[in-house]
């Protein structure tokens, strides 16, 4: 065989590994971008994951704070409320109940204040005498002043807004629930004498 055909066999066997090399390297430069590919959008996968729960974590842990928060305002308000108010004056199932003490010759509280809406009176008599309750706007003062002593009954009823009727020392008794309007309104005890001696007073509905 002549050295030229030995050198051209030569030449295409060397071109055949060469390119067989070249070819190796290129697919396993395809196989490592494809693993580096597919490992950053795993990656990506995990941290996008990753940032959602981290979401949902924070939601559930606001959500508790948040919460927290409007009870303890609801629970400031209500403490609030509950301090405000009179120390004659409970809320019992939303009504204002209003005690009043009797004695000679005084009610006290003498003046009340209360919010307009539902509202009864307890009259409890400390004192030595009998006495009573009653309660009307305060234009209506003198119309009713001379009912009591005339004893009018039926003018007395259409007048007053609500009576507690006489009570021996020692008893007391309650009003009905009644739905009371802003006003101004006189409180007295209209017994002959008790009036003009101290028994009186103002309730004014807010």
């Amino acid at each position: 065989m002549k050295r030229t055909s030995k050198i051209a066999i030569i030449s295409g066997i060397v071109a055949v590994i060469l390119i067989s090399a070249a070819l190796t390297v290129h697919f396993r430069l395809s196989e490592t971008e494809k693993s580096e590919i597919a490992s950053g959008a795993e990656q990506n996968e995990k941290e996008s994951a990753s940032q959602v729960a981290n979401e949902i974590v924070n939601s559930l842990q606001n959500k508790p704070e948040s919460e927290e928060n409007d009870n303890a305002e609801q629970g400031e308000n209500a403490e609030q409320s509950e301090t405000t108010l009179p120390s004659y004056v409970k809320i019992v199932d939303g009504v204002q109940v209003v005690t009043i003490d009797a004695k000679e010759f005084k009610f006290t509280p003498s003046e009340i204040h209360l919010s307009a809406g539902n509202a009864k009176f307890i009259l409890i008599n400390n004192g030595v005498g009998a006495h009573e309750l009653v309660v009307y706007d305060a234009s209506k003062k003198e119309i009713v002043d001379k009912a009591e002593l005339a004893e009018d009954e039926e003018t007395l009823m259409k007048n007053v807004l609500f009576e507690i009727d006489e009570l021996e020392a020692g008893q007391s008794k309650e009003s009905d629930i009644m739905n009371l309007e802003k006003g101004s309104y006189i409180i007295g005890c209209h017994i002959p004498g008790h009036y003009e001696a101290g028994m009186k007073g103002i309730l004014t509905i807010e």
